[in-house]
Order: C-alpha cells, then structure tokens, then sequence
C-alpha cells in the first residue's frame, strides 16, 4: 500500500537538510495518538524492535520549494524552504500500520515536524500497479536509495556502497535483492497471511530468483548521489532507475516497503516508471 499525504504551510516553513528524523518523529507520534499500544509495540516490541519495520516514508516534496545554501543569512546549515502544497508518500504492506497512521494524522489539523507546523490537507490512497515479473521503478518524488555493508576490515561499521563502488564484492544490486529478499522473509513472519494472499499457491521464492539492473538516469548518467547527516551519523544515497526482475510478491514487496534500508527514514520509497 501507498498513500499520498499532501501539506500546506501557512507560511514558508524552513527545514535544515537533514529533518528526516524529525519527519519520522512526527509519524510515530502520530500513530501513537491513534494507537498507543500499537506505537510501543512497533516501536519497542520484542518482535519489531532493531528489526525492518516494513514502513517508509519519502522525504517532503513541492514545486514551491527554495533551497537555501549553507550561506545564506541565518541559516547557518542551509536547508529548504517549502512555500507552496508540500507532499510526501508512505508505505506498508501492513494495512493495520497505514490505517493508525491515517487516523493519527488526520485526528489533528497540523503535522508538527520538530518545531514547524503544516497543515494535513488531504490523504490519499494510491493504486497498485499491476505486478508483473519485470518491472522499472525509480525513487519517488525527493527520495533516495541507501544500500550498506558492514565492512569486514572496520568490524560492526556499516559502509554506504554506491552503484560504482562495491565493497567486499557486494555491489549495490545484490544488496538490493537481498533486502527485498529479507522484507520477504520478514512479511512471512509478522504477517502470514499478506504473504499468502500474495503466493496463493505457495511457489518457492528464493534469493536467485531476484534480479536487478540499474539503468541511466533521463540525464544519460549512471546514477546521482547525495549526501545526509541522520542523527549525526553521514549517510551517502543514490538515485537511479532500477528493472526489477523477480516474482509479482517481491514486486508488491518494493512498491509497498521500498528499495534498500532505511525506509523508516525517509529513504527508499519507489514509484513505477514506463518501460522503456
């Protein structure tokens, strides 16, 4: 499932580059406000705590949007500044998830993201495309894609790994197939019953039955990369065409939790393009 959240400031609401942790806080308070038992458990619960949550959120998007450079006056670390109706998307295979955070949404005139308030002007579901064994996605409206390794010299310290830079062998590609390999595996043991109405007649999905090529940006290069601090930590993405080949289930899969990690962050979520 996806939803389109759409915004609109009062007046021009400013946010440094790196607010995705507090747009991420602003949808757990919301989902709290419409289900406080529900929030802890995602939150904190045995079975969801440090594990993929099967939620993302895309970073906030308008026509209307004023990029302020780290000079400008008064804004020290540079940022953004929205002017006009701002949206972004959510998503989750997870429908119970989606329907707390649209009451919790909607149960309040404004989103509060940290310090700025924007008022909820409308929710809206979106369609599913129709699932097919290939098929081309591409980041959403302001989103990203991060992919990681833990390198095996700096043990336990994760590595952003860019389409032209693998690290111990594993490139981008793979580690985007063994996530939505692993999103597979995870949706199976929260919620059996998505993945069975999904595989209604149970066919084997294993890791070699995912393919991905990425393909050129409308630009003609490979891929575009950017630059984020989350929760002070750097954090290197990338934006690309990504031809999925891979059984309908592992197509519903990306489309409704994201590409590669950090979807709770504000990272990953795709929309579908038209085949070339």
């Amino acid at each position: 499932m996806q939803a389109v959240i759409t915004l609109i400031p009062e007046s021009p609401v400013f946010f440094d580059f790196n607010y995705y942790p507090r747009l991420a806080a602003a949808l757990y308070a919301a989902i709290r406000a419409a289900d406080v038992e529900f929030a802890d458990v995602l939150h904190d619960g045995a079975e969801h705590k440090n594990r993929i949550k099967l939620f993302g959120f895309s970073p906030l998007h308008s026509r209307q949007t004023e990029i302020k450079p780290d000079s400008a006056p008064k804004k020290d670390d540079g940022g953004l500044l929205f002017k006009g109706p701002t949206s972004f998307r959510l998503c989750s295979p997870w429908p119970e998830l989606l329907n707390r955070l649209a009451d919790g949404l909607l149960k309040g005139e404004f989103l509060r993201i940290g310090s700025q308030l924007l008022r909820i002007a409308q929710a809206e579901l979106l369609p599913p495309p129709d699932f097919s064994t290939t098929m081309q996605w591409i980041p959403a409206p302001a989103a990203s894609v991060v992919t990681t390794w833990t390198d095996k010299v700096h043990k336990n310290r994760k590595t952003c790994v860019l389409p032209d830079d693998p690290l111990d062998g594993q490139t981008a590609e793979q580690l985007l197939a063994y996530n939505l390999f692993h999103k597979w595996q995870r949706l199976g043991e929260i919620r059996p019953d998505i993945t069975t109405v999904w595989n209604p007649k149970n066919q084997p999905i294993l890791l070699e039955d995912i393919q991905i090529q990425l393909l050129a940006l409308a630009t003609g290069s490979a891929f575009k990369t950017k630059f984020h601090l989350i929760k002070g930590n750097p954090v290197k993405s990338w934006i690309a065409p990504i031809q999925l080949t891979a059984p309908p289930p592992i197509q519903r899969i990306a489309w409704a939790c994201g590409l590669g990690e950090m979807n709770s962050m504000g990272f990953g979520v795709v929309q579908q393009m038209e085949v070339r």
